[in-house]
């Protein structure tokens, strides 16, 4: 017996080696003291969206943010460089405030590929004088050549989303958008989310809720399949989409390893792989077609000082975990679990990197 617990044990370190082996490291684009001296940071991203030449990371403070270039004269700012928290209300960001004008506290956000982006907002009305808090699912446009985000509209405003804090967001194949919630594990469906919150073609359904009702930190759809992320695990609602799909479709958990353990961020290539940010384990990545695990990487160098720095992931709320458009991954962290301002992290791994794990 003594053997064979000290061949587990060598079989254990030897694939912990590999792993860690086989990860790729994380650059940090943007945080607190990045470029040195710069005093401001994110507050706990829980989703982000490249649009155009420019990235936007949602916050637990500000809203939607827009971060600008340490470096003006950089021409590449999604691919190279350090990214500089932008506080100022200069038309390029959205939310924010002492009032929570129109929001403050935002989590995953929805893109459609073109201009259009769906923020979901979970904070609760704050209740004081001249407040604007109006927490729940938004619609908003981006310029992609100069930046300013326009918004549109608060979807659904009385079908009681907000209550139950928004914080998961996917747009579906059949144009619809699918939301999940803190609160619990409920994940519904905007249908005609394009259309003005007042036409009565814009409604809310019922698809069903993750394992357990277990609440929701993040979805990702990969065809009509709604991969959901939860503080239960991973979980998959299949055909979603299906107009069937009125209350009893739930989430089937799928055994990634980590079942039991918060998966608290969540993206797809919409083809066969995601990639998760599952607390405490760094950021993972899971081919659908196998089932196979791979980790992506547990954190990266600090670029002032070159010591290595792990992922820190808020169990509490959703984490920013997104792909752009050409592929290259993007994470958010806090070192301060949520509970200082201007302790998130901004991280990257270029679409090239991601390619050398196999």
């Amino acid at each position: 017996m003594k053997v064979l617990q000290s061949m587990f044990c060598i079989a254990s370190v030897f694939l912990s080696l590999a792993s860690a082996q086989g990860q790729v490291l994380a650059t940090e684009r943007a945080a607190n003291g990045l470029p040195a001296g710069q005093t401001a940071g994110p507050n706990t991203p829980g989703g982000g969206v490249v649009v155009g030449r420019f990235f936007y990371a949602t916050d637990a403070v500000w809203g939607l943010r827009n971060y600008q270039p340490a470096d003006p004269n950089n021409g590449d700012p999604i691919n190279t460089g350090t990214l500089v928290f932008n506080s100022a209300n200069d038309g390029r960001s959205m939310g924010g405030t002492s009032l929570c004008f129109f929001f403050c506290h935002a989590g995953q956000v929805a893109y459609d590929g073109n201009q259009t982006v769906y923020i979901t907002a979970y904070d609760q009305p704050k209740g004081q004088p001249g407040s604007v808090d109006l927490p729940g699912v938004w619609r908003a446009t981006i310029d992609p050549v100069q930046g300013f985000i326009s918004p549109s509209a608060r979807l659904v405003p009385n079908a009681g989303l907000a209550g139950n804090q928004p914080t998961a967001i996917a747009l579906g194949p059949d144009g619809n958008l699918y939301v999940g919630f803190l609160k619990n594990g409920n994940v519904v469906r905007i249908v005609n989310p394009a259309l003005d919150p007042s036409s009565p073609s814009q409604i809310v359904q019922s698809v069903g809720t993750s394992p357990n009702g277990r609440p929701v930190r993040g979805l990702t759809f990969v065809g009509p399949d709604l991969y959901v992320a939860s503080t239960g695990g991973l979980s998959v609602i299949r055909n979603a989409v299906s107009p069937a799909c009125l209350g009893g479709c739930n989430g089937v958990l799928i055994s990634d390893g980590f079942s039991g353990i918060s998966h608290v961020g969540i993206a797809s290539d919409g083809v066969n792989r995601l990639y998760m940010a599952i607390d405490g384990q760094g950021v993972w990545r899971y081919t659908i077609a196998n089932g196979a695990m791979h980790l992506i990487s547990t954190g990266g160098d600090d670029p002032n000082t070159g010591l290595p720095l792990g992922f820190a992931f808020v169990g509490g709320n959703s984490n920013l975990v997104m792909l752009d458009r050409l592929g290259n991954l993007w994470i958010g962290d806090d070192a301060s679990d949520g509970h200082a301002n201007f302790s998130g992290r901004i991280w990257y791994i270029s679409a090239a990197a991601l390619g050398t794990i196999l």
